[in-house]
């Protein structure tokens, strides 16, 4: 029988603000590592239900959201754990155990238990869950300032047990990293591109812009072909030579000017 992996107290906040880990492996747990590297594959929680739960008519599927005070995610079970769903009403004090999901980039419990618990539970998980935080965070300082100075080498790994470090931080924190700037490279790309779409449709709408100061140039001529030199010559102070050189072939392409001799244009009547 497979061993059920631990629970972790946990606050919503490093659960919304950590990196989901899907494995690749079919029979590998996923898990979220916070910010502050804790990788954690089950969360323990006690919160406050802030919303009834919504559980559909085959009853294959229901959730529930949940507020600790830091912030709200949203309790889900499927099929069979359908049913603790229907333990729960808005307003209740609870404890949730369960695995952390992502569903669109949005972070999720998937229930695995609940019980409704005295306030008196709501200190006490408190407590617990800065404890435990403290006491990592104080060995957590220790594995980052071990792992910035000699990555994940042999000797990182004997500095960081003789200073009663585990391993496995380390081996967290450089996935961590990892994540990171893989995150920061999509982000940058994001950016890139955003910045690319957003000179595109400036120089479209100078393009146009210069297109009808053009047929306005030729509309004052009347009957007269007007050169390329007038026109760049009226227009120069608005507009770069190479958007009126484009502008002109448009106007050409699209049938609204001709070209009656070299270097001369008229509007097509």
């Amino acid at each position: 029988m497979k061993k059920r992996l631990p629970a972790t107290r946990v606050y919503i906040k490093d659960i919304l603000e950590g990196f989901y880990v899907k494995s690749e492996g079919d029979f590998e747990p996923n898990y979220l590592i916070t910010k502050d590297a804790r990788k954690v594959y089950r969360a323990k929680i006690v919160a406050t239900v802030v919303r009834d739960p919504v559980i559909a008519e085959d009853e294959t599927y229901g959730k529930f959201q949940i507020d600790d005070g830091t912030g709200v995610i949203w309790v889900l079970g499927f099929r069979d754990d359908t049913k603790f769903a229907k333990l729960v009403k808005k307003g209740d004090l609870v404890q949730i155990i369960g695995k952390i999901a992502e569903w669109r980039g949005d972070k999720q419990i998937l229930v695995e238990g609940v019980s409704k618990v005295h306030p008196n539970m709501w200190i006490l998980h408190r407590y617990e869950t800065l404890r435990d935080k403290v006491e990592h965070i104080k060995k957590a300082r220790v594995a980052f300032e071990i792992y910035n100075t000699y990555g994940i080498t042999a000797k990182a790994k004997v500095i960081a047990k003789n200073k009663g470090i585990s391993e496995d931080l380390l081996e967290t924190i450089d996935e961590l990293y990892a994540i990171m700037m893989e995150q920061r490279a999509e982000e940058t790309l994001e950016e890139e591109m955003f910045e690319g779409e957003e000179k595109k449709v400036k120089v479209d709408e100078t393009l146009e812009d210069a297109k009808k100061a053009i047929l306005e140039i030729l509309r004052s001529k009347g009957d007269r072909p007007v050169s390329r030199k007038y026109i760049e010559r009226k227009l120069q102070e608005k507009f770069e030579p190479d958007i009126i050189d484009d502008a002109i072939r448009e106007l050409l392409a699209e049938g609204e000017i001709y070209e009656p001799e070299i270097g001369y244009y008229k509007i097509l009547a």
